[in-house]
């Protein structure tokens, strides 16, 4: 699960804080909410526009046992045209910025990734290399249906228009749908949660949100790991220059096992932060593609 597309899940499951309220009618409940839904599909294409740092709290377990959050990364992401090649490059750890020869080493290793998925391309015929190259791409159809997903697995309610630095937003709150199957990462993740997202009424976009397990989640990270009922999750957004509404941070506190037995406290915390739009005619050197294999 990619950080735009796991952080893009949160903020269909997420609630805002509350501020003055507004007396006004509030729109179609169908119509807003469709169009929220459509400009949610776009996250994870318009994040891949920008590379940005990335500072999240790690989640592993250290060499006496103790599983949970720790260490505090900072990366920095870019994005590729092709999701498994996104380079997250660890520039510091708890502070300590990397030394040049690790982030050579660290370059070194990505080049070759990129290098070998080149070579492995020029091996396939021109259909089954544009097929490739569609599946894994962050423009294909992959954002738009885990987005169909997240949506489809909740039910709504549109409460109240509230006013936050001086622009109006509409409270919708949210409960899992009996009856749904999601059939993706995001989409079982929220079927656990319930809460309300702050959504800004001009622009159609979340804007702010919160949300509270209302059971036990489990996670496979290498070892099994379960997150507590009552587990709080707080979400933002927000517009960058050119009018991308982009997340900014996401904090998950509360507890959980691992193991079955091992009880540790959960504070996880990713914010991104200095985007800087991408040129497409000269995409970053860490994840360039030979411009005739992006041809279509």
């Amino acid at each position: 699960m990619t950080p735009a597309s796991t952080l893009g899940a949160a903020g269909v499951v997420l609630v805002l804080l509350s501020g003055p309220q507004d007396p006004r009618p509030l729109p179609d409940e169908a119509t807003f909410l469709a169009e929220v839904k459509q400009n949610l599909a776009s996250d994870e294409r318009l994040q891949a526009r920008y590379t940005y740092k990335l500072r999240r709290t790690e989640i592993g377990r250290n060499p006496f046992g103790r599983i949970g959050t720790g260490d505090v990364v900072l990366y920095e992401v870019y994005p590729s045209p092709i999701l498994e090649l996104t380079y997250y490059r660890r520039i510091s750890k708890n502070g300590v910025a990397f030394s040049a020869g690790e982030l050579a080493a660290q370059d070194r290793k990505q080049r070759a990734k990129v290098d070998d998925y080149v070579r492995r391309l020029r091996r396939e015929s021109a259909r089954d290399r544009e097929r490739q190259l569609e599946q894994g791409s962050v423009v294909g159809q992959r954002e738009r249906a885990m987005v169909a997903d997240v949506t489809a697995a909740l039910e709504y309610k549109m409460e109240r228009r509230e006013v936050l630095n001086g622009r109006p937003a509409i409270i919708v709150f949210f409960t899992p749908k009996p009856s749904a199957r999601p059939w993706s990462g995001e989409g079982k993740l929220v079927k656990h949660f319930k809460g309300r997202v702050w959504i800004d009424e001009e622009e159609r976009q979340i804007a702010r949100g919160e949300a509270e397990a209302i059971d036990t989640v489990s996670f496979g990270l290498g070892f099994l790991v379960r997150i507590n009922r009552g587990t709080k999750g707080l979400f933002t957004r927000r517009p960058w220059p050119g009018g991308a509404w982009l997340p900014v941070d996401l904090r998950l506190t509360g507890t959980g096992l691992a193991l079955l037995f091992r009880r540790f406290d959960l504070d996880f915390v990713s914010e991104c932060f200095d985007y800087q739009p991408i040129d497409p005619a000269a995409p970053p050197s860490f994840v360039a593609l030979p411009g005739d294999l992006m041809k279509k």
